[in-house]
């Protein structure tokens, strides 16, 4: 029986890179299904990428996890493929498959497939997405075993993604914002038990302060990138809410977003922007 591969990469829209992967895929399986998960993921962001990735194990059938977010492609990392829960795994061994794999109830086996009879020859040294994980995902599609694939290594071997830890007690919790979306919602790293556990209750006025990241200073011309926004004043108090209608358009919330973790966002509006927010901020939040 075929598995979907579910693929995400930070390869863009605008590239073929992609398009091409899925056509190794089709010629090895034909007959999978390809669900594109994102290929909009920023360049080498692989803790975006490996958030993303998790919140896709949860409500899918048993799947083969296809992912791409490779900054250190043609270095010594290695190239892996795992099994957790009823899933695979593949991609590159820097942490991006890690939360999915704990999600999935943790890894049950790992292999490096660095050199598995199923990659395509010559590899390319800035292509792995092509030569090595699409064929490896194809095989496993098509229900080749793990074991046939590559070599076994030791779980405790792969490289972990940890993210930063909030700080929670009885009138205050310091959180880390890990990444932000299309709409400019905030998601915070505080999850549904820490959330259940805390102070934080549907209706409720919470005090609010922000713990801006130093922008790295550096020599030279300035980055080619567009600064963040100008952060506005920000303000004292939002409300935890179940649902953006339960504040007025344009106020600032904070609810459980789809993923169950805390986040904060605002009706009708852009959260980052209003804040001057970016990963890696941190928010003080007390009882009003």
């Amino acid at each position: 029986m075929f598995r979907p591969v579910v693929f995400l990469t930070d390869f863009g829209y605008r590239d073929e890179f992609a398009g091409v992967c899925r056509v190794v895929i089709d010629r090895l399986s034909p007959g999978t299904r390809v669900i594109d998960l994102s290929h909009g993921i920023a360049p080498g962001d692989v803790r975006r990428g490996a958030l993303a990735l998790a919140a896709a194990v949860d409500p899918g059938p048993p799947s083969v996890f296809l992912a791409v977010v490779d900054p250190g492609v043609g270095t010594a990392r290695r190239a892996v493929a795992l099994s957790a829960g009823d899933h695979f795994l593949v991609g590159p061994d820097n942490g991006l498959l890690w939360l999915a794999a704990e999600r999935a109830g943790g890894v049950a086996a790992a292999f490096e497939i660095s050199n598995s009879p199923a990659r395509l020859e010559p590899v390319s040294r800035t292509f792995h997405g092509r030569d090595i994980f699409s064929p490896v995902a194809a095989r496993l599609a098509a229900g080749d075993p793990l074991t046939d694939l590559g070599d076994r290594i030791e779980p405790e071997s792969l490289a972990r993604l940890e993210l930063p830890v909030a700080e929670v007690t009885e009138k205050l919790i310091i959180a880390t914002v890990l990444a932000g979306d299309r709409y400019g919602n905030l998601t915070l790293n505080l999850g549904p038990e820490q959330i259940e556990e805390s102070f934080l209750a549907e209706g409720m006025d919470v005090t609010l302060g922000v713990e801006r990241k130093p922008e790295p200073q550096a020599d030279g011309p300035a980055p080619d990138r567009a600064p963040g926004p100008p952060a506005a004043p920000v303000p004292q108090q939002v409300r935890f809410a179940a649902a953006f209608g339960e504040v007025e358009s344009g106020d600032a919330l904070l609810f459980p977003d789809s993923s169950r973790s805390l986040a904060l966002a605002v009706n009708r509006g852009d959260a980052s922007a209003l804040f001057g927010l970016r990963p890696d901020d941190r928010i003080r939040l007390s009882p009003a």
